[in-house]
């Protein structure tokens, strides 16, 4: 009996084609992976016919050159290693008309690795996205016989005859070699010795995946070609700039370029906001401390509640810009070519693709992109992602950085183009990232050691971003920060404030001292203050005081939690005109035993690298825990992190001072 194999992605309609000419009951699902055998049956309409022919469904695959034990059983049956199926005489390859990179991709592979001889049937062919191209000239255009086909609407006996009409008469068998990764030969169902096997030639990963883009841009320039109607312009067009924005070397210039550009814009466009922010803290503060009699009460409300959550609001502004920026970027279709331009620098830390859209979620938040690495379907190259993910500049650290940064960092221009500060914002952002993908590559040689599994993405059409959904994104992320601003941080800059007033100091030790005097003296004696002066010893060599030591324990809780930290502890007692804002604080704080200032260029820069590193969020952590089930990635993510801040830290002090 002549056996014809249906090959397609996951999900193109291969077992429905399946069920209808073999009167099977295949099971149909929408994920990959749930044909994960090789399902053999007759035609129902061999009764009626002499020559006898068999249906073949086989797992999805989006390439080759396998990343799933599932893939590799197709990919082993096409070069006859496959126990239940040893030969075929015909491959039809089903094309999804919704997602026509990938099918077309594959399709064009399997057309050389055969020398033309496969069959094509266009499926979904009603769907209205298919009215976009005629597939009568891209069958043309391939070369071998196609069917324009829907499961929905055609009868089993369309597809049938197709399949008649065009059977072969010998077996069919490769005549070129499908190029696999080394990596790609562990998925290995049928234990075939792939170094001695005569259809496979082994490549090292950068050079498989390289094959894989080639027919993938292949394909692209296929369904350009010939598109119709509306989108043929739109079409044409987002694979001429593809052909630039793909481009090994100018995507990533690009790439560069562009983030860059983000950062910059938020430190452009937010300063007159944050004056009016702070101006308007400051009045307001004023304003209540007026009309309140001085003392407990006056002090609480003034130095604890507003002057703690006021230094956090203030960065408001370069928070709703970010996701603003960010928004237009997904819009327009470019965060998916940015996904295709690190898959090749990924490849090279054990990852593929499909880990920048959770890192990218991890720019926003770990907790969501943690909760994203579920897309990932090897486990070991999950745990990879998901324990570097808190590595990512999440926006829990923005006002950190922007506090920072803005104070310590001279405003200046670099070379001629470049802005002092958003040139280190946008290094302290891919600083995360960098650290990420090496920590990564550790895991993949370690803990988490295996293979690199190959990534495929649809590609959406470039358009015009409209600021409507841009300004909903942008004023979302603004209520959950104020909203975690008025709840978590509300609270503790209470309890902070608490803290940083009792006990109270002896009244000898207040005797003749300025307002400012008393309050540094208070402060010193009170609960929190001794608690820094514990710590001190421990984070001396980082460059840092008791006072920061309590702003980055605080942050334990939250990272935003420095500042507010920050905020409450100099913001108690009168200071003087000069010492109005944080930064300003900051910038006038004077050590009373070196009386140098506390604060310079080498601690500012300490403080940045540990925040960069350091593992600050207790929800990140109990997310870690919900989605590995047990405390044991908790206890390493803490630890690893906080040895590389507090080294980190170490470092840069040293190197600075």
């Amino acid at each position: 009996m002549k056996k014809t194999l249906l090959i397609g992605p996951a999900n193109s309609g291969k077992s429905a084609i399946f069920n209808m000419l073999s009167g099977a009951n295949r099971k149909v699902a929408n994920y990959n992976g749930i044909t994960v055998d090789t399902a053999t049956a007759g035609l129902i309409s061999n009764s009626r016919h002499e020559e006898q022919l068999a249906i073949v469904d086989l797992p999805g695959i989006y390439s080759l050159v396998p990343s799933s034990i599932d893939e590799a059983v197709t990919t082993s049956t096409l070069i006859g290693r496959n126990n239940q199926v040893t030969e075929f005489h015909d491959v039809v390859c089903v094309v999804d008309c919704a997602r026509l990179d990938s099918s077309l991709s594959l399709t064009l592979a399997m057309k050389d690795l055969f020398g033309g001889k496969i069959k094509v049937i266009f499926n979904k062919i009603d769907l209205d996205i298919a009215k976009n191209y005629d597939f009568d000239k891209i069958g043309q255009h391939l070369g071998v016989p196609y069917l324009k086909f829907s499961t929905m609407r055609d009868s089993s006996a369309t597809v049938d005859q197709f399949i008649r009409e065009n059977a072969s008469a010998s077996v069919l068998t490769p005549v070129n070699k499908i190029q696999l990764s080394n990596e790609s030969t562990e998925y290995n169902p049928f234990s075939v010795n792939f170094e001695e096997e005569e259809h496979i030639q082994l490549e090292n990963e950068v050079a498989a995946l390289s094959n894989i883009e080639k027919y993938q841009r292949e394909a692209r320039d296929l369904k350009a070609s010939y598109a119709i109607g509306k989108n043929k312009g739109l079409i044409q067009l987002s694979n001429k700039i593809d052909h630039i924005v793909l481009h090994p070397i100018l995507g990533g210039v690009i790439f560069l370029a562009v983030f860059y550009l983000i950062f910059h814009s938020i430190y452009t466009w937010s300063g007159p906001a944050m004056d009016l922010i702070d101006g308007g803290v400051g009045a307001f503060g004023e304003y209540v401390s007026s009309i309140l009699p001085p003392g407990m009460l006056n002090s609480f409300i003034v130095d604890g509640v507003i002057a703690g959550v006021g230094g956090v609001i203030i960065f408001l502004p370069q928070i709703m810009i970010l996701f603003f920026l960010l928004s237009l970027l997904e819009q327009s279709g470019y965060i998916s070519r940015a996904s295709i331009i690190t898959d090749r620098a990924m490849s090279y830390f054990g990852l593929n693709g499909k880990a920048f859209l959770p890192y990218l979620s991890g720019f926003a938040c770990s907790v969501p992109a943690i909760m994203a690495t579920r897309t990932i379907s090897d486990k070991k190259e999950r745990l990879a992602t998901l324990m570097t993910i808190p590595l990512i500049t999440c926006s829990a650290r923005l006002p950190v950085y922007i506090l920072l940064i803005g104070t310590f960092v001279p405003e200046k221009t670099i070379f001629g183009i470049f802005n002092s500060q958003a040139l280190s914002f946008f290094f302290l952002y891919f600083l995360g990232s960098f650290v990420a993908l090496i920590i990564a590559k550790i895991f993949r040689l370690t803990l988490y050691k295996g293979s690199t599994t190959s990534f495929i993405i649809e590609l959406p059409l470039y358009q015009l971003p409209t600021f409507k959904p841009a300004f909903k994104a942008m004023t979302f992320k603004g209520k959950v920060f104020l909203k975690k601003a008025g709840t978590i941080i509300l609270g503790l800059s209470m309890v902070i404030w608490f803290l940083s007033t009792f006990p109270k100091p002896a009244e000898q030790l207040l005797v003749g001292k300025t307002d400012a005097e008393a309050a540094s003296i208070s402060l010193e004696h009170s609960t929190i203050g001794q608690f820094g002066k514990l710590i001190e010893p421990v984070i001396k060599p980082l460059g840092y005081n008791w006072k920061m030591g309590v702003g980055i324990t605080v942050a334990m809780g939250a990272r935003e939690l420095f500042v507010s930290t920050l905020g409450t502890i100099y913001a108690l007692g009168d200071v003087d005109e000069e010492s109005t804002t944080l930064r300003q604080r900051l910038q006038s704080e004077i050590d009373p035993v070196t009386n140098k200032p506390v604060f310079n260029t080498a601690v500012a820069w300490s403080l940045l690298i540990f925040f960069a590193f350091a593992m600050q969020c207790i929800s990140t952590l109990g997310i870690v825990k919900r989605e590995t089930d047990g405390w044991g990635h908790v206890f390493l993510m803490f630890g690893y992190m906080t040895v590389l801040a507090y080294g980190g830290a170490f470092i840069t002090y040293h190197i600075l001072i």
